[in-house]
């Protein structure tokens, strides 16, 4: 009876080593949280030109209070007063989409210009974008109601950007600018969108990931490789242990 019931006892544990741990690796991939609460570092502004005559851009009600509108890089575009807020998008970078919102009692001209080849990179950092973007607002950008400079990704875009930065570019070093001064950064998780609030959009901002997490694609593919192929070695490991018991009793109990 005590050989048999050491033979059930092995058995069962067997059982149970072989099972998957699936509810171990549902609790730990679950639980997902996107956060960025950066503020971008002091730079020099630049003074905005005077522009040309503007050229209305074809504007879309979402409501009453709110306005969405595509423009053209170059090219003078209106944005209506009233406390409306109007949301100015520009054409589709290899990543993202540039876009200004803005919102006070008087209405300005916006016009923003790409520039091909943009300044440094802030230390430790990467372009996301190959361009840079100038940003020109006729009639003050000053104690405006909401002025932002935000950074949409595309649909098709496979590369994250929630760690991602604006930076405003300091015109004394040529070099872009992240960190504490100039605005409060916020990464949107259901727009997939890093938006900027700043004092004063007029200046030359650029889209920036973390040298790191340019190459965390990789590094985590072989990672996540790795660690799955030793956690399989391991519950092997334990599984044919328990299954050489089993073989032993089983020995006994033929020659019993």
């Amino acid at each position: 009876m005590k050989l048999s019931y050491g033979i059930l006892i092995a058995a069962q544990a067997l059982s149970v080593m072989a099972l998957p741990s699936g509810n171990k690796a549902a609790s730990s991939t679950s639980v997902a949280a996107v956060a960025s609460s950066t503020a971008v570092a002091t730079a020099t502004a630049t003074s905005a030109a005077p522009i040309a005559t503007p050229v209305a851009g074809g504007e879309e009600e979402k409501n009453e209070n709110e306005v969405e509108q595509a423009a053209e890089f170059g090219v003078a575009i209106n944005l209506g007063g009233g406390d409306i807020k109007t949301d100015t998008t520009f054409p589709p970078g290899k990543v993202g989409v540039l876009e200004v919102e803005f919102q006070n009692t008087d209405a300005r001209v916006l016009r923003v210009t790409e520039n091909k080849t943009p300044g440094n990179a802030p230390v430790g950092f990467t372009f996301l974008e190959p361009s840079s973007y100038k940003i020109e607002l006729g009639g003050g950008s000053k104690n405006l109601t909401l002025s932002k400079v935000d950074y949409i990704s595309n649909a098709d875009n496979t590369v994250d950007i929630s760690t991602g930065q604006i930076g405003r570019l300091c015109t004394e070093t040529n070099t872009f600018v992240v960190g504490a001064g100039v605005g409060e950064l916020e990464f949107e998780v259901d727009e997939n969108e890093l938006t900027l609030t700043v004092d004063d959009m007029v200046g030359e901002w650029g889209i920036f990931i973390p040298t790191a997490a340019a190459a965390t694609p990789a590094t985590g593919a072989g990672t996540g490789a790795t660690t799955p192929a030793t956690g399989t070695g391991g519950a092997t490991t334990g599984t044919e242990a328990l299954q050489a018991i089993l073989d032993k009793l089983l020995a006994v109990l033929n020659e019993n």
